[in-house]
């Protein structure tokens, strides 16, 4: 069971604009529990780590662009599972950060 979550990975081919060859993507996330909050704050800094190695070298437009369409598409590779229980702790944990002012 170990092993195979180990290997369990979100895998993209991304096709750089203009670049001549492909890159592949890949984060792992069978480590985790997507349902927690800290689980999906892990993979969410996965993501940000294979975002950042991914979109380098080009303007700050393309760059973001990358980085924008590298975070979906890796979101919606997830087993359907997995993603509503990733958006859920997302949710818990971004509730959790608001504020609450009293009188």
């Amino acid at each position: 069971m170990k092993a195979f979550a180990a290997a369990t990975a979100v895998a993209v081919t991304l096709v750089a604009a203009g670049a001549a060859s492909a890159q592949d993507v890949r984060v792992a996330y069978g480590d985790l529990d997507l349902a927690s909050p800290a689980g999906a704050q892990q993979f969410d800094r996965r993501v940000n780590r294979a975002v950042r190695t991914a979109c380098q070298g080009g303007s700050l437009r393309e760059t973001a662009q990358c980085a924008a369409t590298l975070r979906a598409e890796i979101q919606s590779l997830l087993p359907s599972v997995r993603r509503e229980e990733y958006t859920r702790a997302r949710a818990i944990r971004q509730m959790a950060m608001i504020p609450v002012h009293y009188g």
